[in-house]
């Protein structure tokens, strides 16, 4: 047996042994964890399916005492190349089994949830309790993950009004390149609980926005707010892209205005043109193949409830925003 070869079989049984063989992806259902939505590169050495920041914590110590380097993926949905291996001797974590909500603090506002939880599963989880998160989604899909959103600078959803996803989170558990666990934020203090992001030096800043390369998130705490009681949509039209983007930040100046984008009809009909989607449909089979087809896939509604729009030829730019209308503080303390 060649030395390259060896040292994978003995790093694959200690794995195993630590972790269970369930947790180990098997070599022949490797290719999906190949590319990211745009790029592809070389395919990790082995795939390992934690369940738990136990099992997240053996896997890197083991991983790194053997000289393997770690990447960490979530839903599948970057197109930052961050989780794409750089050599064979890679261990990829697949964080996606990392999916449970483990609290719903609605006094203080605080939602804490694993990793490998979807923003659509915290949506579903927050409206009918009157809540959700001021930013509340990507622009990924429904499968991308909040781990993957605080690594890889997560927009969207609540940006023009609230920022990114790393403008709301108050504290992280990450495990560092030799297995150890570190809390950030007020819930690292003895008898301390998610709500203030810093204490001292801002900790939980340092892991945001790191493509996972400081450390495997394995759980966060983010705020929440209550529930918008109105919301209407408009969409105004202009002549020109430029004076479409000009009454951008005027539109978001105004307080009641929680989403505005531009919408360039060149742009997104470019996007839809038969061509560009067929030369992404192998990338994107990948990403998407936890659904039951392609078109089931491409067709799905996102979190809430709406399908894409059609861009009919010779439509100018629009600005869209949403206005919404808050409760009111005694309205919402009775929620």
């Amino acid at each position: 047996m060649n030395t390259a070869a060896h040292q994978t079989a003995l790093l694959q049984e200690a794995l195993s042994q630590a972790l269970g063989p369930s947790a180990l992806i098997s070599k022949a259902d490797t290719a999906l964890y190949t590319t990211d939505v745009y790029s592809g590169n070389e395919a990790p050495g082995l795939v390992v399916r934690p369940t738990t920041q136990a099992q997240v914590a053996d896997a890197v110590r083991i991983s790194t005492r053997a000289g393997w380097a770690i990447t960490q993926r979530g839903g599948g949905m970057s197109y930052t190349g961050g989780y794409l291996p750089q050599r064979s001797e890679t261990v990829m974590l697949d964080l996606s089994a990392l999916n449970r909500i483990v609290s719903i603090d609605e006094d203080d506002l605080v939602i804490t949830v694993e990793a490998g939880v979807t923003w659509q599963q915290i949506w579903e989880a927050l409206t009918p309790r009157g809540l959700r998160l001021p930013f509340f989604g990507t622009f990924s899909g429904s499968r991308a993950t909040v781990g993957g959103g605080l690594s890889n600078g997560a927009l969207f959803m609540g940006t023009a009004r609230y920022g990114s996803a790393a403008d709301i989170v108050v504290g992280i558990d990450v495990v560092d390149g030799r297995g150890r666990c570190i809390r950030t934020g007020q819930a690292a203090f003895d008898n301390g609980r998610p709500g203030f992001r810093q204490y001292g030096p801002d900790l939980t800043g340092l892991f945001v926005h790191d493509a996972g390369a400081l450390g495997v998130k394995t759980q966060a705490s983010l705020k929440m707010m209550p529930m918008p009681e109105a919301a209407e949509y408009g969409s105004l039209a202009f002549a020109t892209q430029q004076e479409a983007i000009e009454a951008l930040s005027p539109s978001v100046a105004v307080a009641s205005v929680r989403r505005c984008i531009v919408l360039i009809p060149a742009t997104t009909q470019r996007s839809l043109d038969s061509a560009t989607l067929m030369k992404d449909i192998g990338r994107l089979s990948n990403v998407i193949r936890s659904q039951s087809n392609l078109i089931e896939g491409a067709s799905r509604k996102d979190q809430n409830g709406r399908r894409g729009a059609t861009v009919r030829r010779g439509q100018r730019p629009h600005l869209t925003f949403c206005l919404c209308r808050a409760l009111s503080r005694r309205r919402a303390r009775r929620l």
